[in-house]
């Protein structure tokens, strides 16, 4: 992505601590219709700050893409409240209290709870505490976090490895943390994801599809010619096993992404599920569309921060 592009937005503002100037570039579409909502909307910024240590800052963003306020999240261990510190602004809510606000992760279709029987999201940065609902029973697994900003605690089938299940949860915990923005709407597909996973060690590729799903509301896959050039001319070799339909996958979701500057993952979901019927369920595009991404096929614009002295 070019960093002049006409189709990205910059925020940037000065981190109260450290006195970094701090840029995101976004897509205008990816912002608009939660700052209709609620006139204005939240980022979270997770950089090397003071002292070289890791400071979390909360973001209230308006439809002009000014930073109204600016949120210092202070580090604590597992067992404190985070303290808000450092608030600046005119009319936007800060936080008062460490009471988490509840909200129901609501299960897909396919959520069959073969693995996860329960599952509980403290999330101390955005002071939310989301709920899979379900019963207490089996093997309870907790992590938390690199920063204690989130607690994961789920209950698992008791024939599961718990090692395996914690090795999962702690690089959950660490996404979560680093997200930018969090959409929880994408947390009921988690709960599918997670109820056929974890019963195995994760690996680097499903890593990659864990951070692509929860980033598949703001992130923007790109492609170009020259990919699915190279994609014709090695596919056989690359991809010995590749029937007739997968190949249609993969070629459909490739020229989905060609010269894309707007659509999310998300969009490119909806696309393609409409012309291929055996792209239907969300995870299962999430991991062809992964497998893209770990060869080089797809480009991955994800929401992050940068500082000027990284340019």
């Amino acid at each position: 992505m070019s960093f002049k592009s006409d189709v990205r937005r910059k925020i940037e503002y000065q981190c109260n601590t450290c006195g970094k100037l701090r840029l995101l570039f976004i897509a205008p579409a990816l912002q608009s219709d939660k700052v209709e909502q609620t006139g204005y909307i939240e980022y979270c910024d997770v950089h090397i700050c003071k002292n070289k240590n890791l400071n979390a800052i909360k973001l209230c963003v308006d439809h002009n893409y000014d930073v109204r306020s600016q949120v210092t999240v202070e580090t604590k261990t597992s067992s404190e409240e985070p303290a808000f510190t450092e608030i600046e602004g005119l009319n936007i809510p800060t936080p008062k209290k460490a009471e988490l606000r509840e909200q129901e992760i609501i299960p897909t279709r396919d959520f069959g709870a073969y693995s996860l029987k329960r599952m509980v999201i403290k999330d101390k940065l955005r002071q939310s505490s989301f709920l899979l609902e379900g019963v207490k029973e089996g093997v309870e697994v907790i992590a938390n976090s690199p920063l204690n900003f989130i607690e994961i605690d789920i209950f698992i089938s008791e024939d599961i490895n718990t090692e395996t299940v914690y090795e999962w949860l702690l690089s959950l915990s660490n996404i979560l943390e680093s997200l930018v923005y969090l959409d929880e709407s994408l947390l009921s597909y988690l709960g599918t994801y997670l109820d056929h996973m974890i019963i195995s060690p994760p690996k680097e590729k499903e890593l990659l599809e864990l951070s692509l799903l929860l980033n598949s509301t703001v992130a923007i896959p790109h492609s170009t010619d020259e990919h699915i050039k190279i994609f014709e001319e090695h596919v056989n070799e690359l991809f010995p096993e590749l029937n007739v339909v997968s190949y249609r996958m993969y070629r459909a979701i490739m020229e989905a992404c060609l010269k894309n500057e707007q659509n999310r993952v998300i969009d490119i979901y909806e696309d393609v599920k409409k012309k291929i019927v055996q792209i239907q369920a969300f995870p299962y595009f999430i991991s062809i569309i992964g497998t893209l991404v770990s060869f080089g096929f797809i480009n991955l614009e994800k929401l992050e921060f940068y500082s000027i002295s990284e340019f």
